[in-house]
């Protein structure tokens, strides 16, 4: 839970040691495009997404299209963040992100919440499959919030996993339904692949852990009932002893925990923006409410802001004779529409035997030491501000509901929009929107909203809304983008210099793309001085070199330049390149055919 936490999940939790990602699941409530664009790194393009790669955006390019069909992205429905600075690049993973948009109940939203990612990965060289479940509490955001993160491994077997073990994974399979039913067709196809791979598993693993059993609460889809089914008669019945984690709290589910057992040891742990005099009153007479200090670790720079966001319950319960400890980790938070609400997602993992207690695993988070990071707090905390602009939000949310859909026509060598709407569904008030990465066309949101003139790598799925001060990227289904020439477009708007174009073709063809991002500037330094003839010569030697190599270890990768070739404009193809790519091309058919 310290702040290396966030590169932890982003690199070795998505990609096990030795395995290669065939697709992975991705559920969030809020998402930005910086953490997007973070996945195909974390796929294995590349260990993590630095400063270096991010100034080389065909660095970035390659990784996106190595990546792509190889994952997808779930969030809820106007919780994209506008990125404060936009790149076409953002575009060409739009077929990767699935906005979920839930009807209200009564006068409440209803949110998409859960934070749970579904890998299957492969080890080429053993011939293994797994399936990796890793349940989070954060979003996939840039945040140095304190949350929790979990994974489970299973292994693919070669034959049916046992009914009591198919009957265990049930809730998992048919979460992954809900999300499947309303995904893409290709996207469909990969998780009901995955699906069917999951009838396989007999077992996640809990070897070397302090568990001994573990089981899946999805919440708000249909069948699964968070209120009745996990809270009242998993969590609390029997329960006496608990430690209760969670950023946002109401009385009424805070009562239920409280007044179970109402002699037994309780802390609630929680932000200081959710300490009210009621939900102090229900903690005092145990062992009280806790808040994050204001300075948590020595880790954390002094003008970062950190706050809770975990969401975890432990609660000791007697069943039968015996008693357990268990911990429940996940997106739930500790009130009616986290249990009773949206769709979430909690992991259930039982402790074995005399591997912890109340006082031990409390112990662990609250105590006399200066690497402590909570405080008690026995009094409303001053000048708290956590008010939510709850009517711009509503707009926000009605005028999401009301977007049909986006046309896309061709008038020469320009387009033009139209964006379609419920004209029931529309709000009174105003709502503007415009183009990602067009903020000079915004207009106000009607039935027929129109932009026109736009170029073709001006072409996207993605809009900003804008309601009040809240400005939102949501993706609009549109039909007539004409996709393989608008991502044509954006690669030449990229790769638009011979530099460029090699630098692109040797990322395609290196084996340590940490090391070929230090050589690949030093080389970019180097150029600047040379001449225009001397530039054409290293360029050549280099990229010939290159090639060599991996014609004779990877000869795939040499065939996949053909259609680098194809996408590029002509002007930034070095001279004789053509001719010599053409030989490599000869070459290697004629090795296959021996």
């Amino acid at each position: 839970m310290d702040n290396l936490w966030n590169d932890i999940v982003y690199t070795d939790v998505m990609q096990s040691e030795g395995y290669v990602v065939d697709y992975a699941m991705l559920t969030t409530y809020s998402l930005d495009m910086p953490s997007l664009l973070s996945v195909p790194f974390m796929l294995g393009a590349m260990s993590d997404m630095t400063e270096a790669t991010m100034r080389s955006p065909h660095l970035v390019l390659q990784a996106v299209n190595k990546s792509a069909g190889k994952f997808s992205v779930f969030c809820n429905a106007g919780c994209i963040a506008v990125p404060q600075v936009n790149s076409k690049i953002y575009t060409l993973m739009e077929r990767s992100v699935v906005q979920v948009a839930l009807p209200p109940k009564g006068n409440g939203f209803v949110n998409f919440h859960p934070k749970v990612w579904v890998i299957k990965e492969t080890n080429p060289d053993m011939k293994e499959s797994q399936i990796k479940v890793v349940v989070l509490s954060r979003n996939l955001t840039c945040s140095n919030d304190l949350d929790v993160v979990c994974e489970l491994v299973g292994g693919i077997g070669t034959k049916p996993a046992t009914k009591k073990s198919r009957k265990k994974h049930k809730p998992l399979a048919d979460f992954m339904e809900w999300l499947a039913e309303r995904s893409t067709s290709k996207i469909r196809k990969q998780i009901r692949s995955i699906i069917k791979d999951l009838d396989y598993v007999e077992r996640f693993a809990l070897i070397g852990s302090p568990f001994d059993a573990y089981d899946f609460f999805p919440m708000g889809i249909d069948g699964y009932d968070g209120m009745e089914q996990c809270l009242d008669a998993d969590m609390l019945d029997h329960a006496t002893e608990m430690v209760v984690i969670s950023p946002f709290v109401d009385q009424k589910t805070l009562g239920k925990i409280a007044h179970c057992s109402p002699k037994a040891p309780k802390t609630l742990i929680t932000r200081h923006a959710s300490v009210t005099n009621e939900i102090l009153s229900l903690f005092n007479d145990n062992d009280g409410v806790y808040v994050p200090k204001e300075v948590l670790t020595d880790k954390v720079e002094k003008d970062v802001v950190v706050d809770l966001h975990e969401k975890v319950y432990f609660i000791h319960r007697y069943e039968g004779n015996q008693s357990y400890n268990h911990l429940y980790l996940g997106s739930t938070n500790a009130t009616q529409n986290g249990f009773g609400r949206n769709v979430e997602f909690l992991l259930h993992l039982r402790f074995a035997p005399y591997k912890t207690s109340y006082d031990r695993f409390r112990g662990e988070l609250i105590h006399d030491g200066k690497d402590c990071m909570f405080e008690q707090v026995k009094a409303v905390p001053e000048d708290i501000k956590d008010h939510e602009n709850t009517s711009d939000e509503l707009l926000l949310r009605k005028a999401i509901a009301s977007i049909q859909k986006a046309e896309v026509k061709q008038h020469g060598e320009y387009y033009t929009v139209t964006i379609s709407c419920k004209k029931s569904r529309l709000p009174k008030e105003n709502v503007r929107i415009y183009p990602l990465g067009c903020e000079a066309m915004e207009r106000n949101l009607t039935d027929g909203t129109t932009f026109e003139k736009l170029e073709l790598a001006m072409l996207t799925e993605f809009y900003v809304l804008a309601v009040g001060d809240i400005r939102r990227v949501v993706k609009i289904d549109t039909v007539g983008i004409p996709t393989e020439e608008r991502d044509c477009a954006i690669f030449r708007s990229i790769i638009n210099t011979k530099e460029k174009f090699v630098s692109y073709l040797a990322f395609m063809l290196t084996n340590d793309t940490e090391q070929y991002v230090l050589e690949s500037q030093q080389m970019e330094r180097e150029m600047l001085e040379m001449t225009a003839s001397a530039k054409e010569q290293n360029i050549s030697v280099s990229l010939y070199e290159d090639m060599v190599r991996m014609a004779y270890t990877d000869p795939d990768r040499i065939v996949a330049i053909r259609s680098v070739i194809t996408k590029a404009d002509a002007s930034v193809i070095p001279d004789h390149f053509a001719e010599l790519y053409a030989s490599f091309e000869n070459a290697i058919k004629q090795i296959r055919r021996l």
